[in-house]
């Protein structure tokens, strides 16, 4: 049997637009003489609709598609998703097309719903999960959150709607390889919604969890066809983990693979979002630090995906009071370094006259003088990415959210947060890779001594010419605070398995009341800084967790954490 998968549609609300990309993939599976074609999750709306999707005006549309795709459909078995009304709840489904009929409705298990009565123009189908038939071979349709119930049938289409993650692709077929038979899988495509998540279009066939043919995640292709008795290969093991940083892998070729599908998910989130706003031009402000390093990285990458010269990134550095000879120095070099035209807007003068306006006295280092820095800052690369109709793009890491370290309205805002899924100790990794992947260049020097400088806000006058601020004596160590963020995030960890967690990873370099009473720390300042990530941009995860109010950490503003803070005080009396 020929077997086809591709990763159409997705493009949010759009359904005119998805049924053109769904008619394409199902031409193209046609020309290849495929007998079964499975499409993505939702490929008819689009996954990122939310409320939308209890409009009937999205719904009635995408049941019409539904019998376009059908009708297209002569002469194979075609797998797509779209969302349907079963009474009064909104159900994605999976729905199958045979000789331009539609003959099956598979719900997704996240609805609840099991069985039904589906009403479409012109037919009424029950929601069924039994097995299809295809020229004498059983067929079943399962989504990827059951890998772990697939049930007895010659073949298993997986219609995908997985967010990305640093190292998704290889998990995704690890869940799937464990059975005999043949598994297609067809992950939500690249156009996909990115207010929190990136999808990546991954396509894949396994035979007796042999790989038989793939698309890796992002890549151009958009379908994927393979013989069932093609030559098949042997699964890639997964990466080892490493212990101080449990969401990467150990230092070596498997982690600088990792970090390009870090930096490359980054991108294509900002690059999907220029694209669906119809926006070409980016504004950064280059501060000579690491998080705005990175930033620049990721969006050099977006402006190549989208084939857009890369001088519509209008990069500045914006020097004031705190601002080092050497950062200015690497900001300037660094953009240079990279192919831009650096631009240098001073504004100590502009903050100095806003202080002055509101009575302050211009001198005294208090959080008005501090955060007014970052706060101009933002207004003026906003107002930079207004005139040239682009978006501001967002240095802010997930740990400084964690911590509290972002000024409100200033750093804390942008239109669009490329870093925001991602650690600071991630974000040091991903720029380590890319130097060691770009040997010999001027930005590469800039970028070392960037990893060289201790990590600053730099809002305070340098004493003597150095930095009078270090962020990591003020808040702790950043891969302290990200251990404890990546295992709160992820199994909600309390202090206690923290602290036994990290006494063993960490053995040997920080000693335990070290451990506990920068833990305490973490956790004070977490819970004092939800008001911050109530209200963050848009941004893209990319390590599977996230702070999002939207997609990510759901937690009210004014929790309470004596908790947690009771827990980790008891810790310290007894070590």
């Amino acid at each position: 049997m020929r077997l086809a998968c591709a990763s159409a549609g997705g493009k949010p609300a759009d359904v005119a637009f998805n049924l053109e990309s769904v008619l394409n993939s199902v031409a193209r599976a046609r020309q290849s003489g495929a007998q079964l074609l499975v499409l993505p999750q939702l490929c008819l709306t689009g996954i990122g609709c939310g409320d939308l999707f209890k409009s009937d005006t999205l719904l009635q549309a995408a049941a019409a598609a539904a019998w376009e795709v059908a009708a297209a459909a002569q002469g194979m078995t075609c797998v797509f998703g779209l969302p349907v009304r079963v009474e009064e709840q909104v159900v994605s489904v999976a729905a199958v097309a045979q000789d331009g009929m539609l003959i099956a409705l598979v719900p997704h298990p996240a609805s609840g719903v099991t069985s039904g009565l589906v009403h479409l123009p012109g037919l009424t189908l029950p929601l069924s999960q039994d097995a299809l038939h295809i020229d004498g071979l059983t067929l079943a349709v399962r989504f990827p959150q059951q890998a772990g119930e697939l049930p007895e049938a010659d073949i298993i289409a997986v219609p995908g709607g997985e967010p990305f993650h640093a190292g998704a692709g290889e998990e995704r077929m690890y869940q799937l390889a464990g059975r005999m038979g043949l598994v297609v899988y067809a992950n939500a495509s690249v156009r996909e919604s990115t207010t929190d998540y990136v999808y990546d279009g991954q396509l894949f066939m396994l035979r007796d969890g042999w790989i038989l043919g793939q698309v890796q995640p992002f890549s151009e292709d958009t379908l994927l066809v393979c013989d069932s008795d093609g030559t098949t290969q042997k699964p890639q093991p997964l990466p080892e983990r490493d212990a101080r940083y449990p969401y990467a892998p150990v230092p070596g070729p498997a982690r600088d693979m990792w970090c390009r599908e870090v930096l490359h998910a980054a991108a294509q989130g900002l690059a999907t979002r220029m694209a669906n706003i119809g926006v070409k031009s980016l504004t950064l402000g280059v501060s000579g630090g690491l998080d705005s390093a990175h930033a620049l990285l990721v969006s050099l990458q977006a402006l190549d995906i989208l084939g857009l010269p890369r001088d519509n990134l209008h990069v500045v550095s914006l020097p004031a009071f705190g601002s080092t000879q050497r950062t200015q120095s690497n900001a300037v070099r660094l953009m240079e370094g990279l192919g831009l035209v650096p631009r240098v807007i001073p504004i100590g003068d502009s903050v100095a006259r806003h202080l002055a306006d509101i009575g302050h006295d211009g001198t005294t280092p208090d959080a008005a003088y501090e955060n007014a820095q970052a706060r101009e800052r933002t207004q003026v690369l906003m107002d930079l990415a207004n005139m040239v109709n682009g978006l501001m793009v967002g240095p802010g890491d997930m740990s400084e959210l964690a911590l509290g370290f972002t000024t409100y309205g200033g750093d804390h805002m942008s239109m669009y947060a490329v870093n925001s899924g991602l650690y600071k100790s991630v974000i040091r990794m991903s720029v380590e890779a890319w130097a060691r992947a770009h040997p010999g260049t001027q930005a590469v020097q800039v970028l070392l001594d960037i990893l060289d400088t201790p990590v600053s806000p730099e809002l305070l006058p340098p004493k003597d010419g150095q930095m009078a601020q270090k962020t990591e004596d003020i808040v702790g160590p950043y891969e302290l605070n990200d251990f404890f963020l990546h295992h709160f995030l992820r199994d909600f960890a309390t202090p206690q398995q923290l602290m036994a967690r990290a006494g063993q990873a960490f053995a040997g370099q920080y000693t335990k009341p070290v451990i506990a009473g920068w833990m305490k720390m973490f956790f004070r300042r977490f819970f004092a800084s939800q008001f911050k990530r109530s209200c963050m941009p848009d941004g893209p995860q990319v390590l599977g967790v996230s702070l999002s109010p939207r997609g990510g950490l759901s937690m009210p503003s004014d929790a309470a954490s004596r908790l947690w803070l009771d827990a980790c005080n008891d810790i310290i009396k007894t070590i």
